[in-house]
């Protein structure tokens, strides 16, 4: 969690209290701003830990913006764990017949496993996925999966790159939108 200074608002207000509704905007500029460079710190964090394109990590990260009624703002991420063809895969495509060894699968940066036993398949409504069948029987056959991407985001690691990178900007924005108020843009 971020936060505003109670001595970035004194300065804030001594510097604009003169024109009106300026501290609130830029206090909720600095803010928006802050929260859209967290998102760009999570992704970039959890790409370097996990083998997944970045827009797949992006799609799934919603910023809730703050205004002047609620200074506030939220990154919020929400999902269900990823197919495993999100991340390295191979073969990465489906072939005629069950490779050997089973599918290799890599989703963490620092290593990757064999699933023995497991297939690439793509299912009628084209989605690629790594199955497995459920004992000796033919059927049932389940899809594998890793992690979601609210679990990549919320590790500890990518959480206080996050947070501390969002103070930073914060603090910088907040001076940075003063001085632009002050030059007579942004009113």
């Amino acid at each position: 969690m971020i936060e505003v200074r109670a001595d970035q608002i004194e300065r804030a207000q001594a510097l604009l209290g003169h024109i009106p509704n300026a501290v609130p905007k830029a206090v909720v500029n600095a803010i928006n701003r802050a929260a859209q460079g967290g998102r760009t710190d999570a992704v970039r964090k959890a790409r370097e830990e996990y083998v997944i394109q970045a827009g797949r990590i992006r799609e799934n990260i919603e910023i809730r913006q703050a205004n002047s009624a609620n200074l506030s703002a939220s990154i919020i991420s929400r999902g269900r764990p990823r197919a495993l063809s999100y991340f390295k895969i191979s073969p990465d495509s489906p072939a005629k017949h069950r490779p050997p060894d089973g599918v290799y699968v890599k989703v963490k940066s620092n290593g990757g496993k064999t699933i023995a036993k497991s297939f690439v398949a793509k299912m009628a409504s084209g989605h690629v996925g790594v199955f497995n069948r459920e004992g000796a029987k033919r059927f049932p056959i389940v899809e594998r999966y890793g992690p979601s991407i609210p679990q990549m985001i919320g590790s500890d690691s990518v959480r206080a790159f996050v947070e501390e990178g969002a103070q930073r900007r914060l603090d910088e924005r907040l001076d940075h939108e003063i001085n632009r108020i002050l030059r007579g843009y942004g009113k």
